[in-house]
């Protein structure tokens, strides 16, 4: 397929694109030096979204920084603790990874399908709780095991990506979500470089396992903070 033909169907999708809010009447050129002037506002902005938006928003953010912060750390040394301390081989954990991912595919569509009807917390909640098994499976497992210790760590961080996800789109208003994910973003790489340091280090100085353990017993604390403290809309936002 030549260049040009490539060029005419990106435009075409292009023009099919529609935005869901309409124009301030503002220029949409993007300025460097602008964003640059703003930026202190725009924190300030993204940190008082959180008064405008009902509590539940809130109390799902605090989750979310922490969970994703801890999966992204741990996820850093899986690799490196699979293959130093369980000595596995790189091709047994190129098949562990292949599996992960084909081996939750059709629970993705069930649990899509099924998230639409029976609600968004509940599928959040058991993302947290399947990162328990997988974890302290994971810390002793032969390559059997790991095979299984992956099926719920993935089924349980694509449950909570996508049920947070569409929840904090329930929960947010139209005008206000690009300023919540935003905010979202922001603290959590910052939530994520904090962790990246503690995890690396009670890696290497206190015990491999820890960092694993950690995960897996902030998961149980926190699917019962989500289960008291964020609250399905009962009128979704639009």
């Amino acid at each position: 397929m030549n260049q040009s033909l490539l060029k005419k169907r990106r435009s075409l999708w292009t023009l099919n694109l529609k935005e869901t809010l309409s124009s301030t009447g503002e220029s949409s050129r993007p300025n460097f030096m602008r964003a640059l002037r703003d930026y202190p506002k725009s924190v300030k902005e993204g940190i008082c979204v959180w008064r405008k938006v009902p509590k539940s928003a809130f109390n799902l953010f605090l989750a979310i920084i922490i969970i994703n912060g801890l999966v992204v750390s741990c996820q850093t040394y899986f690799v490196v603790y699979a293959t130093s301390v369980l000595k596995i081989s790189l091709a047994q954990w190129t098949i562990v990874m292949t599996f992960r991912y084909l081996s939750i595919a059709v629970p993705a569509i069930i649990a899509g399908l099924s998230m639409d009807v029976m609600g968004r917390k509940r599928f959040l909640i058991l993302g947290y709780l399947l990162y328990v098994p997988g974890m302290i499976l994971f810390i002793n497992a032969d390559f059997n095991m790991l095979l299984l210790a992956f099926f719920f760590f993935g089924l349980g961080n694509l449950l909570q990506l996508n049920s947070y996800q569409v929840l904090m789109g329930d929960l947010v208003p139209r005008n206000l979500r690009g300023t919540a994910t935003g905010c979202l973003q922001f603290f959590m790489f910052i939530m994520q470089a904090f962790l990246q340091v503690l995890v690396g280090l009670l890696y290497a100085f206190v015990s491999p396992q820890l960092p694993f353990l950690l995960l897996a017993l902030t998961a149980i604390p926190l699917s019962v903070f989500v289960f008291w403290r964020v609250y399905e809309p009962i009128v979704k936002e639009a």
